[in-house]
Protein backbone atom coordinates (compact mmCIF):
# COMPACT_ATOMS: atom_id res chain seq x y z
CA UNK A 1 0.00 0.00 0.00
CA UNK A 2 1.33 3.63 -0.55
CA UNK A 3 2.28 5.52 2.03
CA UNK A 4 -1.72 6.99 3.56
CA UNK A 5 -0.29 10.62 2.97
CA UNK A 6 -0.27 9.95 -0.85
CA UNK A 7 -3.22 8.30 -1.37
CA UNK A 8 -6.33 10.30 -3.25
CA UNK A 9 -9.69 11.05 -2.16
CA UNK A 10 -11.06 7.82 -3.45
CA UNK A 11 -8.54 5.85 -2.01
CA UNK A 12 -8.94 7.17 0.92
CA UNK A 13 -12.34 6.01 1.40
CA UNK A 14 -12.00 2.41 0.19
CA UNK A 15 -9.20 2.77 3.41
CA UNK A 16 -11.57 4.09 5.65
CA UNK A 17 -13.95 1.18 4.53
CA UNK A 18 -11.40 -1.40 4.58
CA UNK A 19 -10.56 -0.11 8.05
CA UNK A 20 -13.03 1.52 10.11
CA UNK A 21 -12.46 3.85 13.45
CA UNK A 22 -15.28 3.11 15.63
CA UNK A 23 -16.18 4.00 19.12
CA UNK A 24 -13.61 6.53 21.27
CA UNK A 25 -10.59 6.69 19.68
CA UNK A 26 -7.69 8.60 21.52
CA UNK A 27 -6.11 11.98 19.99
CA UNK A 28 -1.85 11.87 20.85
CA UNK A 29 -0.83 14.91 19.32
CA UNK A 30 2.40 15.85 20.47
CA UNK A 31 2.59 19.51 22.17
CA UNK A 32 -1.17 18.97 22.91
CA UNK A 33 -3.15 18.03 25.84
CA UNK A 34 -4.42 13.93 24.78
CA UNK A 35 -8.26 13.37 24.66
CA UNK A 36 -10.94 11.57 22.70
CA UNK A 37 -12.86 12.05 20.07
CA UNK A 38 -16.00 9.43 18.88
CA UNK A 39 -15.94 8.27 15.75
CA UNK A 40 -18.45 6.06 13.54
CA UNK A 41 -15.85 5.76 10.79
CA UNK A 42 -17.70 9.15 9.62
CA UNK A 43 -15.25 11.89 10.77
CA UNK A 44 -12.65 13.19 8.64
CA UNK A 45 -10.43 15.19 11.31
CA UNK A 46 -10.16 11.63 13.09
CA UNK A 47 -9.69 9.80 10.70
CA UNK A 48 -6.93 12.04 9.29
CA UNK A 49 -5.46 12.36 12.56
CA UNK A 50 -5.68 8.49 13.11
CA UNK A 51 -3.73 7.09 9.86
CA UNK A 52 -1.12 9.97 9.61
CA UNK A 53 0.50 9.38 13.18
CA UNK A 54 -1.36 12.71 14.47
CA UNK A 55 0.30 14.68 12.08
CA UNK A 56 -1.84 15.02 8.86
CA UNK A 57 -4.72 17.78 9.73
CA UNK A 58 -3.90 21.31 10.89
CA UNK A 59 -1.11 20.36 12.50
CA UNK A 60 0.53 23.85 12.71
CA UNK A 61 -2.97 25.51 13.63
CA UNK A 62 -3.63 23.14 16.08
CA UNK A 63 -0.58 23.84 18.09
CA UNK A 64 -0.48 27.62 17.51
CA UNK A 65 -4.22 27.53 19.14
CA UNK A 66 -2.97 25.13 21.37
CA UNK A 67 0.04 27.49 22.28
CA UNK A 68 -2.21 30.74 22.27
CA UNK A 69 -4.58 29.61 24.92
CA UNK A 70 -1.73 28.74 27.32
CA UNK A 71 -1.57 32.83 27.60
CA UNK A 72 -5.45 33.51 28.32
CA UNK A 73 -6.05 32.94 31.98
CA UNK A 74 -9.63 34.20 31.20
CA UNK A 75 -12.18 35.23 29.17
CA UNK A 76 -14.42 34.27 26.29
CA UNK A 77 -13.47 31.49 22.78
CA UNK A 78 -15.27 31.61 20.16
CA UNK A 79 -14.78 28.29 17.53
CA UNK A 80 -16.83 29.02 14.40
CA UNK A 81 -17.70 26.24 12.47
CA UNK A 82 -17.19 24.07 14.94
CA UNK A 83 -17.16 20.28 13.40
CA UNK A 84 -16.78 17.25 15.61
CA UNK A 85 -15.39 20.02 18.11
CA UNK A 86 -11.21 19.50 18.07
CA UNK A 87 -10.50 23.24 18.78
CA UNK A 88 -13.47 23.38 21.40
CA UNK A 89 -12.08 19.95 22.91
CA UNK A 90 -8.36 21.82 22.97
CA UNK A 91 -9.42 24.77 24.36
CA UNK A 92 -11.88 23.34 27.41
CA UNK A 93 -8.11 21.09 28.26
CA UNK A 94 -5.62 23.89 28.36
CA UNK A 95 -8.11 27.14 29.41
CA UNK A 96 -10.47 25.62 31.99
CA UNK A 97 -11.75 29.45 33.48
CA UNK A 98 -12.40 30.66 29.77
CA UNK A 99 -16.27 30.27 28.79
CA UNK A 100 -15.95 28.61 25.29
CA UNK A 101 -19.19 29.12 22.73
CA UNK A 102 -18.69 26.58 19.76
CA UNK A 103 -21.23 27.29 16.58
CA UNK A 104 -22.28 24.57 14.16
CA UNK A 105 -25.21 24.75 11.64
CA UNK A 106 -25.29 20.67 10.94
CA UNK A 107 -27.72 18.12 12.63
CA UNK A 108 -24.92 15.54 12.74
CA UNK A 109 -22.21 17.53 13.63
CA UNK A 110 -23.68 19.56 17.12
CA UNK A 111 -24.89 15.78 17.88
CA UNK A 112 -20.91 15.09 17.48
CA UNK A 113 -20.06 17.98 19.43
CA UNK A 114 -22.22 16.75 22.89
CA UNK A 115 -20.68 13.02 22.15
CA UNK A 116 -17.13 14.78 22.15
CA UNK A 117 -17.91 17.32 25.33
CA UNK A 118 -19.44 14.70 27.18
CA UNK A 119 -16.57 11.49 26.71
CA UNK A 120 -13.82 14.44 27.43
CA UNK A 121 -15.92 15.48 30.61
CA UNK A 122 -16.01 19.10 28.99
CA UNK A 123 -17.98 21.19 31.31
CA UNK A 124 -17.16 24.73 29.93
CA UNK A 125 -18.35 24.74 26.47
CA UNK A 126 -21.59 25.73 25.42
CA UNK A 127 -22.72 24.83 21.93
CA UNK A 128 -24.75 26.59 19.75
CA UNK A 129 -26.70 25.74 16.52
CA UNK A 130 -26.44 28.65 14.50
CA UNK A 131 -24.59 30.60 11.75
CA UNK A 132 -22.28 33.05 12.66
CA UNK A 133 -23.35 36.17 10.17
CA UNK A 134 -24.06 40.21 10.34
CA UNK A 135 -27.17 40.16 11.03
CA UNK A 136 -29.43 37.96 13.35
CA UNK A 137 -32.64 35.56 12.50
CA UNK A 138 -32.85 33.45 9.71
CA UNK A 139 -30.79 32.16 6.46
CA UNK A 140 -30.64 29.28 4.29
CA UNK A 141 -27.32 26.89 4.20
CA UNK A 142 -26.12 24.51 1.79
CA UNK A 143 -24.57 20.88 2.64
CA UNK A 144 -24.86 17.48 1.32
CA UNK A 145 -25.20 14.04 2.23
CA UNK A 146 -22.60 10.88 1.76
CA UNK A 147 -22.76 7.66 3.62
CA UNK A 148 -20.13 7.06 6.35
CA UNK A 149 -19.14 10.90 6.18
CA UNK A 150 -20.04 13.70 8.29
CA UNK A 151 -19.58 16.57 5.72
CA UNK A 152 -17.73 19.71 6.39
CA UNK A 153 -18.06 21.60 4.05
CA UNK A 154 -21.62 22.23 4.35
CA UNK A 155 -21.96 26.56 4.47
CA UNK A 156 -24.17 29.64 3.74
CA UNK A 157 -22.51 30.18 -0.16
CA UNK A 158 -23.85 27.41 -2.34
CA UNK A 159 -21.79 25.63 -4.34
CA UNK A 160 -21.84 22.38 -6.62
CA UNK A 161 -21.37 19.99 -4.21
CA UNK A 162 -24.06 20.87 -1.75
CA UNK A 163 -27.42 20.14 -3.49
CA UNK A 164 -29.52 20.38 0.06
CA UNK A 165 -30.35 22.86 1.67
CA UNK A 166 -32.15 23.69 5.38
CA UNK A 167 -32.81 26.83 6.95
CA UNK A 168 -30.56 28.26 10.29
CA UNK A 169 -30.78 30.37 12.95
CA UNK A 170 -27.94 33.18 12.41
CA UNK A 171 -26.34 34.96 15.40
CA UNK A 172 -24.71 38.40 15.19
CA UNK A 173 -21.52 37.40 17.49
CA UNK A 174 -21.49 41.67 18.91
CA UNK A 175 -24.62 41.31 20.30
CA UNK A 176 -24.04 37.71 21.70
CA UNK A 177 -24.44 38.17 25.59
CA UNK A 178 -21.17 36.62 27.03
CA UNK A 179 -19.83 37.17 30.67
CA UNK A 180 -16.40 38.71 29.71
CA UNK A 181 -13.95 39.72 27.00
CA UNK A 182 -13.19 37.98 23.65
CA UNK A 183 -10.12 36.67 23.54
CA UNK A 184 -9.45 33.90 20.63
CA UNK A 185 -11.36 33.14 17.53
CA UNK A 186 -11.21 30.41 14.69
CA UNK A 187 -13.46 31.06 11.93
CA UNK A 188 -14.01 28.00 9.82
CA UNK A 189 -17.77 29.02 8.02
CA UNK A 190 -17.08 27.68 4.18
CA UNK A 191 -16.88 31.18 1.76
CA UNK A 192 -19.14 33.06 4.31
CA UNK A 193 -15.80 35.00 6.01
CA UNK A 194 -16.93 38.40 5.14
CA UNK A 195 -19.92 37.76 6.77
CA UNK A 196 -19.12 36.41 9.76
CA UNK A 197 -16.56 39.08 10.34
CA UNK A 198 -19.34 41.63 9.87
CA UNK A 199 -20.88 40.29 12.63
CA UNK A 200 -18.12 40.66 14.89
CA UNK A 201 -17.22 44.51 14.26
CA UNK A 202 -17.51 45.88 17.52
CA UNK A 203 -15.71 42.66 19.28
CA UNK A 204 -12.58 43.10 16.97
CA UNK A 205 -12.54 46.44 17.72
CA UNK A 206 -12.96 46.68 21.67
CA UNK A 207 -11.32 43.18 22.28
CA UNK A 208 -8.78 42.58 19.80
CA UNK A 209 -8.85 39.04 19.93
CA UNK A 210 -6.30 36.36 18.33
CA UNK A 211 -8.40 34.98 15.34
CA UNK A 212 -7.67 31.98 13.06
CA UNK A 213 -9.70 31.72 9.91
CA UNK A 214 -9.54 29.54 7.08
CA UNK A 215 -9.72 31.63 3.62
CA UNK A 216 -10.37 28.78 0.55
CA UNK A 217 -8.99 31.17 -1.87
CA UNK A 218 -6.58 33.43 -1.35
CA UNK A 219 -7.61 36.51 -3.69
CA UNK A 220 -10.37 36.99 -0.90
CA UNK A 221 -7.49 37.62 1.81
CA UNK A 222 -7.60 41.14 0.67
CA UNK A 223 -11.51 41.69 1.52
CA UNK A 224 -10.62 39.81 4.80
CA UNK A 225 -8.10 41.78 6.11
CA UNK A 226 -10.18 44.90 5.19
CA UNK A 227 -12.63 43.87 7.61
CA UNK A 228 -10.03 43.37 10.45
CA UNK A 229 -9.30 46.92 12.62
CA UNK A 230 -5.98 48.81 12.48
CA UNK A 231 -3.02 47.16 14.13
CA UNK A 232 -4.16 43.57 13.21
CA UNK A 233 -1.03 41.46 11.59
CA UNK A 234 -1.78 38.65 8.92
CA UNK A 235 0.61 35.31 9.37
CA UNK A 236 0.07 32.51 6.59
CA UNK A 237 -0.25 29.06 8.27
CA UNK A 238 2.18 26.39 7.10
CA UNK A 239 0.68 22.71 8.16
CA UNK A 240 3.45 20.77 6.51
CA UNK A 241 6.25 22.85 8.16
CA UNK A 242 4.52 24.13 11.87
CA UNK A 243 5.77 27.50 10.39
CA UNK A 244 3.58 30.84 10.17
CA UNK A 245 5.36 33.45 7.96
CA UNK A 246 4.14 36.97 8.40
CA UNK A 247 2.02 38.45 5.30
CA UNK A 248 2.82 41.07 3.25
CA UNK A 249 0.61 41.62 -0.38
CA UNK A 250 3.81 40.13 -2.17
CA UNK A 251 4.29 37.29 -0.54
CA UNK A 252 3.34 34.11 -2.29
CA UNK A 253 0.41 31.95 0.08
CA UNK A 254 1.22 28.53 1.02
CA UNK A 255 -0.96 25.64 -0.45
CA UNK A 256 -2.53 25.55 2.87
CA UNK A 257 -6.08 27.92 3.79
CA UNK A 258 -5.41 29.02 7.30
CA UNK A 259 -4.12 32.35 8.28
CA UNK A 260 -3.78 33.84 11.91
CA UNK A 261 -4.78 37.45 12.82
CA UNK A 262 -3.27 39.30 15.61
CA UNK A 263 -2.71 42.23 17.17
CA UNK A 264 0.95 40.61 19.11
CA UNK A 265 3.95 41.98 17.75
CA UNK A 266 6.48 39.23 16.13
CA UNK A 267 8.83 38.72 19.76
CA UNK A 268 5.35 37.99 21.53
CA UNK A 269 4.12 35.49 18.75
CA UNK A 270 8.15 33.96 18.60
CA UNK A 271 7.89 33.80 22.53
CA UNK A 272 4.11 31.94 22.33
CA UNK A 273 4.33 29.47 19.68
CA UNK A 274 6.19 26.46 19.74
CA UNK A 275 7.47 26.24 16.13
CA UNK A 276 8.85 28.09 13.93
CA UNK A 277 8.00 32.35 13.64
CA UNK A 278 9.06 34.16 10.09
Amino acid sequence: MKNYKELRIGEKKAFWKENPLLGEIPINIKGIIPFKMYSQNDDSVVKELHWTNYEGWELTSLLLWSDLLMNIPKGIIFDIGAYSGIYSIIASKKAKKCEIHAFDIQDNCINRLKKNMKINEVNNVKIHQAACTDFNGESIFYFYEEEGIMSSIAGLVPNKINDLEKKIRTVKLDDLKVNGSVQLIKIDVEGAELSTLGGLKHILINDSPDVLIEVNNFKDIKKVKNLFPSGYVLYDIDEDSLTIKKMGWFKKPSAHRNYLFTKKDQMTIKEIFSGLVK
